[in-house]
């Protein structure tokens, strides 16, 4: 492999790794909260606990 194509590579990994980091951020400001499966009570149980 030639350092051109080695180096190439290399940023085409990083640019992704950082397009994912990106992107994962976004979606964790987009869903707040616990992230899932963590045993709090939904929404649904919530109200009905209300009445």
């Amino acid at each position: 492999m030639t350092p051109e194509v080695q180096t190439l590579t290399a940023l085409a990994l990083v640019a992704l790794a950082a397009i994912w980091l990106v992107l994962s951020l976004l979606a964790k400001r987009r869903r707040p909260g616990c992230g899932g499966n963590c045993g709090c009570a939904t929404d649904e149980l919530k109200a009905k606990l209300r009445r």
